[in-house]
């Protein structure tokens, strides 16, 4: 058989095509035999760069993930805004990022992966609250937009309620109990002194 000269590339297309029938059917819902059919790979290529479905799954996170990570650092880089607007386009962005919302509401529920949900974790204590909602909030206190005494300990409950408790995938939210914890998500904002980032949602 002959040896791929390509493999970047192979991956590539196994990722992309993966993503779009995560996307469309659901996680649950795609076989790898699916993911076969799509890229016109055989089942051997694909195990080849990939030891199981949630293997490309996880693959297909972390591209997502990386591309997310580049929007935060352009944030947190413009000058033209104050901490309290980079943590409300932050959330905005977030919140209208289309494709990592199809990708999010195409993953099976989180208690029953605990493996992606482990990685979620890991990505926003060790990732996500250093590198830029930290930050961010120490330059909102600096600059007199966010008046905060504990900022360290405010970005970790912000990332947790938003990643943990207001996440879909991990509780099941009726219309009006979003409302209530939205509402609650704004008291608690007003509590740890940023209030005000709602208004980015």
């Amino acid at each position: 058989m002959p040896r791929n000269k390509y493999p970047e590339e192979t991956e590539k297309k196994i990722i992309q095509e993966a993503m779009n029938q995560f996307m469309t059917k659901g996680y649950d819902n795609t076989s790898v035999q699916d993911i076969i059919d799509a890229t016109g790979l055989s089942k051997g290529a694909i195990y080849h760069h990939f030891d199981s479905k949630e293997s490309i799954l996880l693959r297909v996170y972390a591209q997502i993930e990386e591309r997310t990570a580049r929007d935060m650092m352009r944030i947190v880089h413009d000058e033209k805004m104050n901490g309290l607007e980079k943590l409300q386009a932050m959330f905005f962005n977030s919140c209208s990022d289309q494709e990592h919302i199809d990708f999010i509401a195409s993953v099976p529920n989180l208690l029953e992966n605990p493996r992606f949900l482990a990685l979620q974790l890991k990505s926003t204590i060790e990732d996500v609250v250093p590198n830029y909602i930290y930050p961010v909030i120490q330059e909102g206190i600096a600059d007199g937009s966010i008046c905060c005494k504990y900022p360290l300990e405010a970005a970790h409950v912000l990332m947790l309620l938003t990643n943990i408790w207001m996440n879909p995938l991990i509780y099941t939210n009726e219309e009006e109990k979003i409302e209530h914890k939205m509402e609650i998500f704004r008291l608690l904002l007003r509590a740890l002194g940023i209030e005000g980032i709602h208004q980015g949602l």
